[in-house]
């Protein structure tokens, strides 16, 4: 049985720091010829032994590289892809931020905001007033207003027709000889015939109609919104 030697290293003390027997490389005692071998230092304190496991393993690993030098490329080119990768993910969230933060200019919208009283369609603002006139009464009305007296195309006609509900308005159409004219001097074109001999037309049932000028009716007042 292998003898042990206690002993306290330099600068401890007591029992606890008893270092136990040094053995050789091929793990037999240090006793030879039953003379005792020479004592070894004491084993170094924490610090110091992961230094020297440290110095070791850095040892290791450069050796292994050196000895596997095409692995090491690989190594080195897996690792400098990866990088690569991860720049490119970081500059996309990046610019993804970045868009989230350039402010959007808002669309115009259709058509600006009509008075309040007035409804708005395909970029033209309609007033159905509550007052009644004759036909010139009507114009005049519509123009202190700052529009006219309503000039229909047979699209806005289809938009109008749901909006009259049972009343009778004044439209700004006139006969002009034997042709019908609106109020802003151009020439009545539509497919929808005007009913009636007389001279002014208004809106009645979805249909046209003439009557007589002095005719006391509520009218319907158009303002076209500029294009932005």
């Amino acid at each position: 049985m292998p003898h042990v030697q206690e002993g306290a290293c330099p600068g401890q003390g007591g029992a606890s720091s008893n270092f136990a027997v040094i053995q050789d490389m091929e793990g037999r005692s240090n006793w030879k010829n039953g003379e005792k071998a020479e004592e070894s230092p004491c084993l170094q304190d924490g610090s110091e032994t992961r230094n020297i496991q440290n110095t070791i393993l850095g040892k290791c690993v450069g050796n292994w590289f050196r000895s596997h030098p095409v692995l090491t490329v690989v190594l080195a080119v897996l690792l400098l892809l990866a990088l690569l990768l991860a720049l490119v993910v970081a500059m996309a969230v990046l610019a993804v931020r970045s868009l989230g933060e350039i402010p959007v200019t808002p669309r115009p919208p259709e058509f600006l905001a009509c008075p309040e009283a007035w409804v708005g369609y395909n970029r033209v603002c309609y007033y159905l007033s509550r007052d009644e006139g004759t036909w010139e009464q009507a114009r005049d009305r519509c123009s202190e207003l700052g529009a006219s007296l309503a000039v229909l195309s047979d699209r806005e006609m289809d938009h109008v027709f749901r909006l009259n509900g049972n009343l009778d308005y004044w439209l700004g159409l006139r006969r002009r000889g034997e042709r019908f004219q609106w109020v802003d001097g151009s020439s009545y074109n539509s497919s929808l015939e005007v009913l009636g001999n007389s001279e002014c037309v208004y809106l009645a049932d979805n249909k046209l109609r003439s009557e007589d000028c002095s005719k006391q009716l509520p009218y319907l007042c158009s303002n076209p919104q500029p294009h932005l």
